[in-house]
């Protein structure tokens, strides 16, 4: 099953959970460890699963919806040998490849249960722009593209309150699916990211 397709089913399993609550206003802020898996495009650039990534977020919650931005750097990266084109010559040798993608995004999410102090699911889709650089290093030579994309990702993500002198801290894990549409000479770019953080929630 394709990720984009285990996110909608994983939608309709949060929305059909989704019942009466009592609203309340709090702010969420968050940062997170950010893992990247790429997918066609990116994967063929860079096929590997990436453990370098760091994100940071805001969010304005009330009941049951947020409204927030987040931003993040991803890094991806490969090692191969083959043949590269640099100008009008094509050179052998061993190349190292980087990915490197910077999204700014608006969010808006949709919760399960109360913000009684309980864990929750939350369902998200986050729109906005991806700032998205390619490089190919061969010897001395580099080939670079870089190009801001338009761009989506949805997700689905699971926030685990800390208690105690905590109380206002939680755990979350968020798995993203971030897609970029084609800009300049460079296509479409995608990769399956997955989170875990912490977060503080100012009353």
């Amino acid at each position: 099953m394709r990720a984009p397709t285990v996110l909608v089913v994983a939608a309709l399993a949060v929305a059909g959970t989704a019942g009466p609550a009592r609203a309340q206003t709090d702010q969420w802020f968050g940062i997170s460890w950010q893992m990247s898996a790429p997918i066609a495009n990116t994967k063929d650039f860079t096929p590997s699963y990436s453990f370098r990534g760091l994100g940071i977020e805001w969010r304005w919650v009330h009941g049951r919806t947020s409204f927030g931005v987040n931003t993040a750097w991803n890094v991806m990266t490969d090692e191969r040998s083959e043949t590269a084109s640099v100008g009008p010559a094509d050179i052998t040798g061993k190349q190292f490849r980087y990915i490197n993608a910077a999204p700014i995004m608006a969010s808006l999410h949709l919760y399960t249960g109360s913000q009684d102090g309980s864990a929750r699911a939350y369902l998200g889709v986050n729109v906005g722009t991806y700032y998205i650089e390619r490089l190919v290093n061969v010897g001395t030579f580099e080939i670079k593209d870089d190009n801001w994309h338009l761009g989506v990702a949805p997700e689905l993500g699971f926030g685990f309150p800390l208690h105690g002198s905590l109380g206002n801290t939680a755990l979350f894990a968020t798995a993203r699916y971030n897609y970029a549409f084609a800009a300049g000479d460079a296509p479409y770019q995608s990769w399956l990211g997955v989170y875990v953080g912490i977060a503080y929630r100012k009353l």
